[in-house]
């Protein structure tokens, strides 16, 4: 009996029957063959629906990282503005400035507040982003340029581009530029160019930095920057 075999017959419609002596040892080797096979298989199917969770899983705390370090180089850009303010003041002055508020505080029955927020703080929700803003003033005659760029590639923006002076008292003092110059319809970007003359009576001496505004078509606020005219005036 330990000789036996298994016979497999081959049987067409063609030609004579084909039998096959098959020992009980080589189909052992092939059905646990065949159930290895298997176990690989089902292995490979939990490990690539395993790497495939592990991998969103990482895609999902990326973007979530990606986005605490925005947030974080956007409020270290607003000290950064903030320190630069400060710097740019004289003590002499800065006090002189004090002393004169005060002084306008007491003989004032309403004192006149100044919201720092709406001439300093930055506004960007990632719709449009401005580049190589440069300005040039020759007498009275003042020149902006910059480079306005549509971050949203799906679709083409339009709106319309303010500017307002900001005093070294922190006042904003609006400016009357051409809006023709100031308004856009963009598919990637647009190079903005427009000039003006500084107001009657006051000089480059009075004035601390110039605030842009972009405005969609609902008007609403896409992006706002206070700029230092020490930082953008171009040799």
């Amino acid at each position: 009996m330990s000789d036996s075999k298994y016979s497999v017959l081959f049987m067409r419609d063609d030609r004579d029957v084909t039998r096959y002596r098959v020992s009980p040892f080589w189909l052992r080797v092939f059905v646990f063959t065949q159930v290895f096979l298997f176990l690989c298989a089902a292995g490979g199917i939990y490990m690539g629906v395993r790497g495939f969770n592990v991998n969103t899983t990482l895609q999902t705390e990326n973007k979530d990282l990606e986005q605490r370090l925005v947030d974080a180089e956007v409020r270290l850009e607003r000290l950064g503005n903030m320190e630069k303010i400060l710097e740019s003041y004289d003590p002499t002055e800065l006090q002189s400035l004090l002393s004169a508020a005060s002084t306008e505080v007491e003989q004032q029955d309403v004192p006149v507040e100044i919201d720092l927020n709406k001439v300093f703080v930055r506004v960007d929700t990632r719709q449009v982003g401005v580049e190589n803003l440069q300005a040039k003033l020759v007498n009275r005659k003042f020149t902006l340029s910059f480079e306005l760029n549509n971050l949203q590639a799906t679709k083409p923006m339009g709106g319309q581009a303010d500017l307002s002076f900001v005093t070294k008292e922190g006042k904003a003092m609006e400016i009357s530029a051409d809006k023709n110059d100031l308004s856009f319809q963009i598919q990637r970007f647009k190079r903005i160019q427009t000039s003006f003359l500084l107001p009657d009576g006051m000089g480059k001496k009075d004035f601390f930095g110039l605030r842009l505004e972009i405005k969609g078509k609902d008007g609403n606020v896409i992006f706002a920057e206070t700029y230092p005219f020490y930082h953008i005036f171009s040799s």
